[in-house]
């Protein structure tokens, strides 16, 4: 319901404020002293605000409103943990490939060390 409220809240404002500027434009630019020209400034203007921002318009000045979109809120923090979640991932993924190199090293090192006593051999002979 707070949210309907809001909207309409919005919606009531943005139109009042369209209404003021269309009455004030009218009232500039009208030639003759005739409240008729003035009345059918702010029912058209009126109207046409009403049918702008009865749409994502009015949505977007309730929710600005209400003080932001506790949907897109969710969104983003869900968003921001799936982020870390996966940047967990990728640090312990490259602390396994910390480990294998050093394996590897250390292997490749004992392959050299029991490399050079048998050419060391062939050499003598």
């Amino acid at each position: 319901m707070r949210s309907r409220f809001g909207m309409v809240i919005g919606m009531f404002l943005m139109l009042m404020l369209v209404m003021m500027a269309g009455l004030f434009l009218v009232y500039v630019f009208e030639e003759g002293d005739s409240f008729e020209y003035v009345l059918m400034g702010m029912l058209a203007l009126g109207g046409l605000s009403w049918i702008a921002f009865r749409g994502p318009i009015g949505k977007a000045i309730a929710s600005l409103l209400e003080g932001g979109s506790n949907d897109a809120d969710s969104v983003t923090s869900a968003r921001l943990a799936e982020v870390e979640g996966r940047l967990q991932e990728i640090s312990l993924e490259m602390q396994r490939f910390m480990e294998i190199e050093e394996r590897l090293d250390f292997t490749e090192r004992l392959l050299a060390q029991s490399a050079e006593p048998q050419v060391r051999e062939d050499q003598r002979r």
